[in-house]
């Protein structure tokens, strides 16, 4: 039988299995081996500018804290966070390209300050600068490596088929950089850019979300779902 691996931090783990599970039944094999642990780091003293904040993850609004009036947010999930946070979300339902452009077509006349983690893409502050906004940044959590665990790597040497969920292209790294999989993959990316990201091993089987959320990543999966059954049972699979 197929397995699922998730490799995402582990309070998004859980939350990603257990929509899997609504989906699969509970006799899915899904295995959880975060590769990436989130630290928060709160700010000692945020600006006191006037402000509207700019997350792109939820770990941002837990670092950030309760607040109100509006801020933008990367997607729904975010976007829900940052309203049980207090906030009166306006959000891209999307990715970082979909948040810029949402920025750009309210043009606020306040300042933004994008709340990110140590490692980020896109340079957004930057971006937003460079489109004529008052923008700033500040580090709220790292993203710290974690080993692989043992029920990971066995099921990644193994040969029955292996779906990955990849929602980033450092998670990709962190993964990749710690094992060559012999097991056939079934790669879910939520983006072209996780896609195309040269960490990824050269004997897969890839689907990129039709959007770049969760609920686009749980299609992405469960089409995989089916095409790992297939794999196994001696079908086409590629």
């Amino acid at each position: 039988m197929p397995a699922i691996l998730l490799t995402r931090p582990s309070d998004d783990a859980q939350r990603f299995g257990a929509d899997l599970y609504a989906r699969l039944g509970r006799d899915a094999a899904i295995v959880m081996a975060p590769v990436l642990d989130i630290r928060l780091q709160p700010p000692v003293k945020l600006p006191n500018d006037g402000h509207i904040p700019v997350f792109t993850s939820r770990h941002g609004v837990a670092a950030y804290g309760s607040g109100q009036g509006p801020c933008f947010t990367v997607g729904g999930a975010t976007a829900l966070a940052a309203r049980r946070a207090g906030f009166s979300p306006l959000s891209a339902n999307g990715d970082a390209e979909a948040l810029f452009q949402l920025i750009c077509q309210h043009r606020p006349s306040q300042p933004l300050l994008h709340m990110r983690g140590t490692h980020s893409t896109g340079a957004l502050a930057q971006r937003l600068q460079e489109a004529g906004f008052r923008a700033g940044e500040c580090v709220v959590y790292s993203q710290e490596r974690q080993p692989l665990s043992a029920d990971a790597l066995t099921l990644l040497s193994g040969v029955c088929p292996v779906i990955v969920p990849l929602f980033s292209p450092r998670s990709a790294r962190a993964l990749f950089d710690q094992v060559q999989p012999t097991a056939p993959l079934c790669i879910a990316a939520i983006s072209g850019a996780v896609a195309q990201t040269g960490h990824l091993p050269s004997h897969h089987s890839l689907r990129v979300a039709k959007t770049p959320d969760v609920q686009g990543m749980l299609d992405a999966v469960c089409d995989l779902w089916q095409l790992a059954l297939a794999l196994e049972a001696g079908g086409q699979g590629r």
